[in-house]
């Protein structure tokens, strides 16, 4: 059985921050959207029905399976095999960086969602990358190109295409933010890279990270936003 003490240690990190964001979930019918080696998709497979879509074969040749999901390859264009109002919750962690058409995989989540669903979005933060060629890793040229407005790369990935937080619902006027944590404030500052792999340290640093999470100065540079993106009931009206 597949363990998170066998990721990195920033990956560790990540995932039981999000994880606890979301809380305790059992019984709901989730779709992982860009489940990647599916490592969510296989946590709450264990209590829910949960269904990944994942465009990269090679993503999946080390697929976590402890619990049983149903995998797909393909696109957004995959979703459109299941009807309206499909899944409690979708999960969509750093995907939308690396995609140009947001707005169209936006809408058709938004589709395939229940009324009074959610949306857990994970993305870059720029500030938060500012911060982290700045301070980090001392790449002053790379952070006065972020606050010029310039894309930034990840090593696996490619190009971040940045995107504010109010742009989902910019797309989808059916959605409304409910919420927004800042995720990993501290890590990528910690110049000391021998702490990150003592699970002490790891601890205490996940305490800190939560307690900072929901307060709106740090969130402003956490190097990564987790959304909780709500779909309307019909029965309700936002107002504005």
């Amino acid at each position: 059985m597949r363990n998170i003490k066998d990721l990195p240690a920033w990956e560790r990190l990540f995932k039981k921050i999000v994880w606890k964001q979301l809380g305790e979930i059992k019984n709901k019918n989730i779709l992982d959207f860009g489940s990647g080696e599916g490592i969510t998709s296989n946590y709450f497979a264990e209590f829910n029905r949960v269904v990944a879509i994942e465009p990269s074969e090679d993503m999946l040749k080390d697929a976590w399976t402890d619990h049983e999901y149903r995998q797909m390859i393909g696109d957004f264009k995959t979703l459109s095999e299941f009807m309206d109002n499909s899944f409690d919750i979708i999960v969509c962690h750093n995907v939308l960086e690396y995609i140009d058409d947001k707005a169209s995989v936006i809408r058709e989540l938004t589709r395939v969602l229940k009324p009074g669903g959610y949306i857990s979005l994970v993305k870059h933060n720029r500030n938060g990358r500012v911060m982290q060629m700045a301070v980090f890793l001392d790449e002053l040229k790379k952070a006065n190109e972020l606050l010029n407005g310039e894309d930034s790369t990840a090593s696996k990935f490619g190009r971040i295409r940045y995107y504010e937080d109010y742009d989902v619902i910019r797309w989808s006027p059916d959605l409304y933010i409910d919420k927004i944590y800042g995720i990993r404030t501290f890590w990528d500052l910690q110049q000391n890279q021998e702490k990150h792999s003592d699970e002490e340290w790891q601890k205490k640093m996940i305490q800190l990270e939560n307690r900072v999470s929901e307060m709106n100065d740090f969130i402003n540079i956490a190097f990564f936003h987790h959304l909780i993106i709500r779909k309307t009931n019909s029965n309700y009206q936002l107002l504005f």
